[in-house]
């Protein structure tokens, strides 16, 4: 059975310097589990983890959650970084199975040339919806604030995901040890609020 799907491909970066790796390994199958569980109504075929601790790949309905889906898997990683790719295309092989290691077609084809061009540059998404000026506007719009989020300072990271989990600096000082004027520096620092209105916009285009 021939299906038109949305896959998204996760590449650990930089995964031979981990030194932990089963630790890593651990807290990668922990995010899996939570994404398909957090975002089950979208999901078609569940996240998991292939090639040792080097890629993870799930199969969604549509690409409306897919940027949420990313951003939080960065969120459960940090500091540790991956690469994306999402492509919406079609599953011909299992696609029935809702089983993403048993699954292919030119939706995972599509999406593993894509990684493999994605990994010679410092970018850290790609999108394939066949369509080239949208696909050029999603992945520019993604980069940047993935780019941005990159290069926050742990306590400045710290302080964001704090913030969103409470929406209270007050509580946010409360639970660190540390002034709610240091708590709002951050945020303003973070460039939070900026960002988290471009995501929503963003959100909003992916949705229709």
């Amino acid at each position: 059975m021939k299906k038109q799907l949305c896959v998204i491909l996760g590449d650990v970066i930089s995964s031979r310097r981990i030194k932990d790796k089963d630790s890593f390994q651990k807290k990668l199958q922990e995010t899996c589990n939570e994404i398909n569980s957090l975002y089950a109504d979208y999901m078609y075929a569940e996240f998991k983890i292939l090639k040792g601790i080097d890629e993870i790949e799930g199969v969604l309905f549509d690409i409306s959650r897919s940027y949420d889906i990313i951003s939080t898997i960065l969120e459960r990683l940090y500091p540790d970084l991956m690469r994306f790719v999402v492509v919406f295309d079609y599953i011909d092989t299992a696609a029935e199975s809702s089983d993403v290691a048993k699954m292919d077609g030119p939706a995972f084809h599509r999406a593993s040339d894509i990684m493999g061009e994605l990994k010679k540059s410092k970018l850290i998404f790609n999108i394939s919806i066949e369509d080239k000026t949208i696909e050029n506007l999603i992945s520019g719009e993604i980069n940047l604030i993935l780019l941005l989020k990159k290069n926050l300072s742990a306590k400045q990271h710290l302080i964001v995901k704090e913030y969103k989990e409470t929406g209270s600096q007050h509580e946010v000082a409360k639970r660190l040890g540390i002034t709610q004027q240091a708590v709002s520096k951050a945020l303003n620092r973070a460039l939070w609020e900026e960002i988290m209105r471009i995501e929503q916009g963003l959100n909003y285009a992916l949705e229709h």
